[in-house]
């Protein structure tokens, strides 16, 4: 099989009703949306599309994924993770609560899987529906509160909740066999660090988290972010290193007793901001979050 296979319609499944998407989370039209997946090792690859990466494990005993993306793009999803496996999927894994996440688990409960999340993500999957009825397909019926390990498809897949860092539910997925890493939008690689204040997050608990991250790597783990491309452990570092550079710098500031305008003013993420400001996770957001020292 090739590096990576493009799907543009799932035709096999074009009779799959897909459930309207969250209204907090729409994206406007999917229709266009491609599904790239791109192989890790022997039996696992991953999807990008329009949300989160997706991870899937095939093999003999079924499918296990790790997040699922928009409703409407469900078809798409599953057609391309027919053209690696007959088999169907069985378990779908969220990394946390955001319609990006999980937003195809009714679709692919109703097809069979069985979802499963930390505690705090099935109490606020509800809340990603605003008024609107929740589907009760939609939410986890398997939850942990701190651990636990899948033995599957000649993997063991240990799935590791964090404290409260993206989200108060984020979940490491790790692939011990393939060595990678699957870390929700605790780790991305498309803008600064992004705590959800209003889902429990913390950015002080992404920073935590990147050390325990780094525990649990060794030098040739693959880190899957929740949103980016395929890292190393020297990214994550240079991340972290980036990240206590400005905090340091703020720290400095605060200490000398400029305001929060004044450090604004200082230009003190300039060298990083055209690669890593991005969209609401910009420098105003990182300076004043670390300025104000929570969450």
């Amino acid at each position: 099989m090739g590096d990576s296979i493009r799907i543009m319609a799932g035709a096999a499944f074009a009779g799959f009703a897909c459930l309207a998407a969250p209204a907090a989370f729409a994206q406007g039209d999917m229709a266009d949306v491609e599904i790239v997946t791109h192989q890790l090792a022997d039996g696992l690859y991953y999807l990008e599309g329009q949300g989160g990466n997706i991870a899937v494990s095939v093999g003999d005993d079924g499918v296990l994924i790790v997040d699922d993306q928009f409703a409407p793009l469900s078809e798409k999803i599953m057609a391309a993770i027919g053209a690696l496996s007959d088999h169907p999927v069985r378990f779908v894994v969220n990394t946390h609560h955001h319609g990006d996440h999980t937003g195809g688990n009714a679709n692919f409960a109703a097809a069979g899987a069985t979802i499963l999340a930390h505690d705090n993500v099935r109490q606020r999957v509800a809340g990603n529906f605003g008024d609107d009825p929740v589907p009760a397909n939609a939410l986890p019926i398997l939850t942990f509160s701190e651990d636990i390990t899948f033995h599957f498809n000649g993997e063991e897949i240990r799935v590791h909740h964090v404290a409260p860092a993206h989200t108060d539910g984020d979940s490491f997925v790790y692939f011990v066999n393939a060595d990678v890493i699957h870390t929700g939008d605790v780790f991305r690689t498309t803008s600064y660090p992004a705590a959800d204040a209003n889902g429990g997050g913390s950015l002080f608990g992404i920073i935590d988290a990147y050390g325990v991250l780094q525990d649990m790597m060794g030098v040739d783990t693959r880190l899957l972010p929740g949103h980016g491309v395929l890292s190393r452990p020297d990214d994550l570092a240079a991340q972290l290193a980036m990240i206590q550079d400005i905090r340091a710098n703020v720290d400095a500031a605060k200490a000398e007793g400029k305001s929060l305008e004044e450090t604004l003013a200082m230009g003190i993420t300039d060298e990083y901001d055209e690669r890593w400001s991005s969209g609401r996770w910009n420098a105003e957001y990182l300076i004043t979050t670390l300025y104000e020292g929570a969450p």
